[in-house]
C-alpha cells in the first residue's frame, strides 16, 4: 500500500511574511493540510481492509473520501510551491502557456 506523508514546506513557517505570518502558515500546514494527509491514510486503509474482508458496502464511500482527500492534498502542495518567499511582480513569461 502506498504510504503517504506531510511534506515539508519548501521554506521556512517565517519566509513568507509579512504578507502572511508564520503561524497562519504552520497552522495551516501543520494542521488543515495534515488532515487531508490522514484522511487519505484513513481512506486507504479501510479500502485495504474492504478488499481483504471482501466486504464492499463502505467502498462508495471510501472512494469519495479518498477523492476529496487527495485532492485537498495535492491542492495544498502546489499552493506552497507556488508561494515564494522572493516574490515577484507578476509571472515570468517562463510560465506562461
Amino acid at each position: 500500500m502506498a504510504t503517504y506523508t506531510l511534506p515539508e514546506l519548501p521554506y521556512d513557517f517565517s519566509a513568507l511574511e509579512p504578507h502572511i505570518s508564520g503561524a497562519i502558515v504552520e497552522l495551516h500546514h501543520g494542521k488543515h493540510h495534515a488532515a487531508y494527509v490522514k484522511g487519505a491514510i484513513t481512506a486507504f486503509e479501510g479500502l485495504e481492509a474492504a478488499r481483504n474482508d471482501d466486504s464492499l458496502a463502505n467502498v462508495n464511500k471510501l472512494q469519495k473520501d479518498l477523492a476529496f482527500n487527495l485532492g485537498g492534498e495535492v491542492n495544498h502542495s502546489i499552493v506552497w510551491n507556488n508561494l515564494s518567499p522572493i516574490g515577484s511582480a507578476r509571472p515570468s513569461d517562463a510560465r506562461r502557456p
